[in-house]
């Protein structure tokens, strides 16, 4: 069990390993989330209708692009940011977790968030919280080129490649998808070894149980809830909507 108060604790106190859920917008985030919440693990109270912890939208809103411009990348060391940008992203994601961690059960047997835009910022988390182990959710690019959920596209695709976003154009969509994914998985892969976890959206569907094992897992969270936290999974009605 994770050791937090059930007051706001000191940023300085904080604990060191969230589990933070990221991904494409529409990749299927919400529903690992109610995974891991059956699982034990706290994934915050403030959040939106699809579980993305709201704590966190400002700080998105205000970092992503200015490190998108500085990197063109989501494969890049904390250290070679504008050290102002670094030591403020590392402050807002600590004041921001603080507040997270106030409303925590203290028989939570882990704690963490699900924002799929954390993918943006993982150098920087990590900066924050160094034992940060990362759920990367990825769904088949052909669906989600034919997503409705463009917010990323919307926001990011400009500061990313430099140049206008085409919201409307499945093109761009499935440009930002692999650019995106690819460079996260890098940077993860690298930094974080055993404890960055690539999710397969379709393989969890087609085995609920066997998939949210291995999760459990690699996450260190007790296995035998696998078959009710697997209770989680209810595959969209979109899963393969390329194949129409």
């Amino acid at each position: 069990m994770m050791n937090v108060s059930s007051t706001v604790p000191e940023c300085s106190a904080l604990p060191d390993d969230p589990i933070v859920i990221g991904a494409t917008g529409g990749s299927g985030t919400r529903m690992v989330r109610a995974v891991l919440e059956r699982a034990g693990v706290f994934m915050g109270t403030i959040v939106n209708e699809t579980g993305d912890c709201m704590l966190f939208e400002p700080l998105l809103d205000r970092l992503v692009n200015p490190v998108l411009t500085a990197t063109r990348s989501l494969d890049y060391r904390a250290a070679d940011l504008p050290p102002e940008l670094l030591r403020e992203g590392v402050a807002l994601y600590r004041q921001a977790v603080a507040r997270h961690l106030a409303e925590a059960p203290a028989h939570a047997r882990a704690w963490g968030w699900k924002n799929p835009r954390s993918l943006y910022l993982l150098p920087i988390i990590a900066a924050a919280f160094p034992r940060l182990r990362v759920v990367h959710v990825v769904r088949d690019g052909r669906d989600m080129a034919l997503s409705r959920n463009r917010l990323q596209l919307a926001k990011h695709y400009a500061a990313l490649f430099g140049e206008p976003a085409p919201v409307d154009d499945p093109l761009a969509a499935c440009r930002l998808w692999e650019a995106t994914n690819r460079t996260a998985a890098d940077w993860a892969g690298r930094e974080l070894g055993g404890r960055y976890i690539r999710l397969s959206f379709e393989d969890i569907c087609a085995a609920p149980e066997r998939a949210v094992d291995h999760l459990l897992g690699r996450l260190g969270l007790p296995r035998a809830m696998a078959g009710d936290a697997a209770g989680a999974v209810r595959p969209p009605g979109s899963l393969g909507r390329w194949r129409a």
